[in-house]
Parts: structure tokens; C-alpha cells; sequence
């Protein structure tokens, strides 16, 4: 049975959507075999960049958190050195958390949450533009 909201995430794999004032977004989501790790059966990686690529926040599940295994866990904006752990419910629900937390980092460095261009990117981060305006 095919899980209509995991495909959904997945189709945002290699996605990313620059912001006016040219901060990112960032998607790449992998499906892998259901593992303790990834119970979810894929790797993720949703995050906001700044003008120069450096990581502001995001969710992931690349590595576990703290002193028990959380492989899902959000790296906060502000504090994205020190990541918490991120209770995963669902590929929409990740989705929704990532774009709230967008909008709130955002809000606070007051920069503008409006998506100027999108485009796509290769496995090594190549990308091709496709202009949204």
C-alpha cells in the first residue's frame, strides 16, 4: 500500500525555493529500507540557508540526538548547532512543522517568507533555475 503523504514528501526531493532577499530552501528526502533509525523508510533533510549556503535551521534524521537515539530532530534557527529531538508523526505533519518553523525564523531576522524562484538540484547540489515571477 502506497503511503500517499510519504510520496508526497518525497516529491519534494532536490527541490529548492529561493527567498526574495536570497536565503534557500532546501529538500532532499530519500526512501531507504524501515530500519530502527528510520522507521519511516526514507532520509531527510528540510532546511534554510543563508545568502552565502550556511545552514540556519532544519529538520533531519541523518544522525541520532543527545544521549538516547533520536534520529529525527530539528536543528533550531539560532541554536542549530544543538539540535533536539523532533517527534516525526507523519510526512505532512514534518512538512507543516518546517514551513511554521520557516515562517518563525524568518519573522525574527525579519526577512520576507516570499518564494522568488524555484529550482531543482542534482545529487552534488548543481542546480537549474526554473523562475517562478
Amino acid at each position: 500500500m502506497v503511503d500517499e503523504a510519504i510520496e508526497r514528501l518525497l516529491g519534494y526531493h532536490q527541490r529548492r525555493y529561493w527567498l526574495e532577499n536570497g536565503w534557500s530552501l532546501r529538500f532532499r528526502i530519500w526512501q531507504t529500507p524501515v530500519t530502527a533509525e528510520k522507521p519511516h523508510g526514507m532520509r531527510y533533510s528540510l532546511t534554510l540557508h543563508d545568502v552565502d549556503g550556511t545552514r540556519l535551521m532544519g529538520f533531519d534524521n541523518a544522525h541520532g540526538v543527545g544521549r538516547e537515539t533520536h534520529f529525527d530532530h530539528e536543528h533550531r534557527y539560532g541554536r542549530v548547532a544543538d539540535p533536539v529531538p523532533y517527534t516525526f508523526t507523519g510526512a505532512d505533519a514534518l512538512l507543516t512543522d518546517f514551513f511554521a518553523a520557516t515562517e518563525r525564523a524568518c519573522r525574527t531576522a525579519g526577512v520576507a517568507l516570499t518564494i522568488a524562484m524555484e529550482d531543482t538540484e542534482d545529487d552534488e547540489g548543481e542546480t537549474g533555475d526554473a523562475d517562478l515571477a
